[in-house]
């Protein structure tokens, strides 16, 4: 018996960020059913995704069609990053594969997707959505009418419509996006909480070290001065605690200013690049987690920190809030009450306990087993197929 067959449209399947992490896991969510074929723009090494992510992929799990050079020419010669070109150059790339191939089941793992037909499009940040999160705006975006010309550019590339991508089910990472979808779109999103690998081994809080921990790329949008601030105040009421970050290279020149606040601060390190064994253990020393982005769009590091039994604290705002549980003890608006909150949790064992007792619980929540059953939902539910079985243990 042949498999249904799934396009999964992904402009770059790279080994960093939220929407990589959702592509990966829906490639192994889907391998064991369905005969997969990605559709994409660069090459894919399943050894780096597998070591950053959890996941098990080998290149025998699904095919790789990467668009013509031409069209990708178009994304490697902007000034600058052009996320929704590459977006755009994908959504037109995989309409030409499934009329040539005709796929039963279409999916995009990087927000809208016009298919030209019915298909499963995850969001983590509708595209048509505006204004921006500050945060994410550069320079450019300043300039009066560039901004509106790229979009257009950029439509006209995709030859997407409004229907087009109304016509889709859309998944949403977090109730905060599913919110944005329905303001833009006029349409509802299910929330899907995105896979957050675990494997981390149990650790009596007991038995864990009194410091923060963050985990995040190397970026500004993260905002790790602002975790140097917290800790430092934290440090300034009397309470001894240290940082650790765990990250990668993103920014050479941000990732130097953070460098150089670490040089002067030997309770605060930073360890590049570590291999998920090392992670998961790192992580599971530590009693307290930190996640300082502001407007996260989910936050896979503060519920991977949750899913390690940290006590974790988020800006209130975007996803993070609802990892959270919209707790307030463990929300902030800034750094001098992020410091308040997280004095008065260390210094009230009670409070402490319960919130312990609450972040293994609500950790649970953020699997990505659950997110790899859902999902196979929700495809079969677009295929109108029933998915290939063979009496197959599931991979995941």
């Amino acid at each position: 018996m042949k498999k249904p067959s799934i396009l999964i449209a992904h402009p770059y399947l790279s080994s960093s960020g939220g929407s990589n992490t959702v592509a990966a896991w829906a490639i192994q969510a889907l391998r064991d059913d369905y005969e997969i074929t990605l559709g994409t723009l660069g090459a894919v090494g399943c050894d780096a995704l597998n070591h950053n992510f959890g996941t098990s992929l080998r290149r025998e799990d699904f095919n790789v069609r990467i668009a013509p050079a031409h069209w990708r020419g178009m994304a490697q010669y902007m000034p600058t990053q052009g996320a929704l070109l590459s977006q755009c150059i994908t959504m037109r790339w995989a309409r030409t594969l499934d009329r040539e191939y005709q796929y039963d089941a279409l999916m995009s793992t990087e927000n809208e997707c016009d298919f030209g037909r019915k298909g499963l499009q995850y969001i983590h940040f509708p595209w048509f959505y505006l204004p921006r999160p500050e945060i994410e705006l550069q320079w450019f975006h300043h300039i009066p009418g560039v901004l509106h010309g790229y979009r257009n550019l950029c439509e006209s590339i995709a030859g997407a419509t409004a229907d087009g991508l109304r016509r889709n089910i859309s998944l949403a990472n977090s109730a905060f996006i599913a919110d944005r979808i329905q303001s833009v779109h006029k349409m509802p999103a299910k929330v899907l909480h995105p896979p957050v690998p675990g494997g981390f081994p149990v650790v009596p809080f007991a038995a864990r070290i009194q410091g923060m921990i963050s985990l995040g790329r190397m970026d500004h949008v993260k905002r790790w001065e602002n975790a140097v601030e917290i800790v430092d105040r934290v440090r300034s009421g009397g309470i001894d605690i240290s940082l650790t970050l765990i990250s990668h290279r993103h920014d050479e020149d941000y990732a130097r200013r953070i460098e150089t606040l670490a040089a002067t601060r030997p309770w605060f390190r930073i360890l590049y690049d570590l291999p998920r064994a090392q992670l998961v253990q790192e992580v599971a020393r530590h009693r307290f987690g930190l996640h300082t982005m502001e407007e996260e769009h989910f936050g896979i590091a503060p519920a991977e920190l949750q899913r390690a039994g940290c006590i974790t604290f988020v800006h209130r705002s975007g996803g993070p809030m609802e990892i959270v549980g919209h707790r307030e003890e463990l929300m902030f608006d800034n750094s001098e009450q992020a410091s308040e909150r997280i004095c008065r949790v260390i210094r009230d064992a009670a409070l402490q306990d319960e919130l312990r007792q609450f972040a293994e619980e609500r950790g649970r929540h953020f699997s990505a087993e659950r997110f790899c059953a859902e999902l196979r939902e929700r495809v079969a539910e677009i295929s109108q197929l029933s998915p290939f079985k063979e009496g197959r243990t599931r991979s995941c």
